[in-house]
């Protein structure tokens, strides 16, 4: 407690109230990160048949260096990707990199790595996710002058698609902070988006990063400022786990026409599994508030849920066996000789039916001069829908 006699900073007051928020929702919400699976199956050569295993039926939550930092969905799990890592050599590639998780594998791993993803917010996570520690004292100062300008009662514009998803101060402040980000630095200005985005869905209505579902609550003034502040500390001190200049690269492209830098050694992705996401959509209230467009992307996302409602169910399989073909030859065409392919696909789900996602992956890499050295499978409870959902891995040898 502070002194009755001190004065103390009206920030630091706030914090302290959000410190304790924080400890309620870690002991009482928290998700542990996928669950342990109840079965693991393995098949082909040894000992690439253990590591996938060991591999797929990783689980938990893992809070090594920026792993964590800002949701995002459906993502490979960190210890998945470092146990791959351990079993190959050369630069690695993701075509599919979402918020980073394998780029920051690799670089902990000192390996030089390159990612590209169609969502621009995926690309923001994950370059924020593979930042220098340099840059942690720049964004701690920055964060800290926009919560507190963003507390003060200036004007600021709302975008008007958000407004019914936030209380009026909340947005106000959002507002300011967004605002306050472009006065800032150039080389700062993208971690402090990702801290903003950090916590458009936390302080707004919407249940969830993967559901529209409206909740209502009240957060008081003040407190959406300071959680950015919070959340960009956070991000600060995760970067300094990082190597002083991780290697990495990131590129806007889409996995189907663009594929690894030359002398890739390691190919490792998880793509969209068929039916189950709308990826680009899920971000409509980032999108707004970053003043981004998501709209080259969507026409092109493979797999996504609205493609199943909109063809049907066979039509959008045969679409997605066709891009599956095509991503993996346009990926395997840019691998270097002997060099390793490994992906992680999940059985899809449209509407209570099961999309078998191996045997179409499994023959689209031996037709694209694939040669298959092992594959493990792990059955997963779903509690959300009280069922069984399958995640396999395959690895593969130009």
């Amino acid at each position: 407690m502070p002194s009755p006699h001190k004065t103390q900073d009206p920030l630091d007051l706030l914090e302290e109230l959000l410190d304790d928020e924080s400890a309620d929702e870690a002991s009482s919400t928290r998700r542990p990160g996928p669950a342990t699976p109840i079965a693991v199956r393995q098949s082909g050569e040894e000992p690439w048949a253990t590591v996938l295993a060991e591999a797929v039926a990783a689980s938990g939550r893992i809070q090594r260096a920026t792993h964590g930092f800002h949701t995002y969905p459906a993502g490979l799990h960190p210890d998945a990707a470092q146990r791959v890592l351990q079993a190959t050599a050369g630069p690695v590639h993701d075509p599919f990199c979402g918020g980073g998780t394998v780029l920051v594998e690799a670089a902990l791993a000192g390996r030089p790595a390159s990612g590209t993803d169609l969502s621009p917010i995926a690309l923001l996570v994950a370059r924020a996710r593979t930042s220098p520690p340099a840059l942690a004292g720049a964004l701690r100062a920055a964060s800290r002058r926009l919560a507190a300008a963003a507390r003060l009662r200036t004007e600021t514009e709302i975008p008007e698609i958000v407004v019914d998803w936030y209380e009026p101060h909340v947005a106000a402040e959002i507002g300011r902070l967004r605002d306050g980000i472009a006065n800032e630095a150039v080389e700062v200005r993208p971690l402090l988006k990702v801290v903003l985005s950090s916590i458009c869905v936390k302080a707004s209505f919407r249940e969830s990063d993967t559901s529209n579902a409206r909740v209502p609550h009240h957060r008081p003034p003040g407190t959406t400022a300071i959680l950015f502040h919070k959340k960009a500390r956070e991000l600060a001190r995760m970067m300094e786990a990082l190597p002083a200049e991780p290697v990495v690269r990131l590129r806007r492209a889409d996995a189907r026409k663009m594929g690894p830098p030359p002398g890739t050694g390691l190919i490792l992705t998880s793509p969209p599994y068929p039916g189950v996401y709308d990826y680009l959509p899920m971000q409509q209230l980032r999108y707004a508030w970053l003043e981004m467009s998501p709209a080259e992307g969507y026409a092109a996302e493979v797999g996504s849920r609205r493609s199943f409602r909109a063809m049907g169910r066979t039509e959008a399989l045969r679409v997605w066996r066709e891009d599956t073909a095509a991503w993996i030859r346009t990926q395997v065409e840019g691998l270097a000789p002997g060099g390793h392919f490994v992906v992680v696909v999940g059985d899809g789900l449209v509407g209570d039916r099961p999309v078998d996602t191996l045997s179409p992956t499994i023959d689209a890499m031996r037709t694209a001069g694939l040669t298959i050295l092992a594959r493990a499978s792990a059955d997963r409870p779903d509690y959300a829908r009280n069922t069984l959902r399958t995640e396999h891995m395959v690895a593969g040898q130009k």
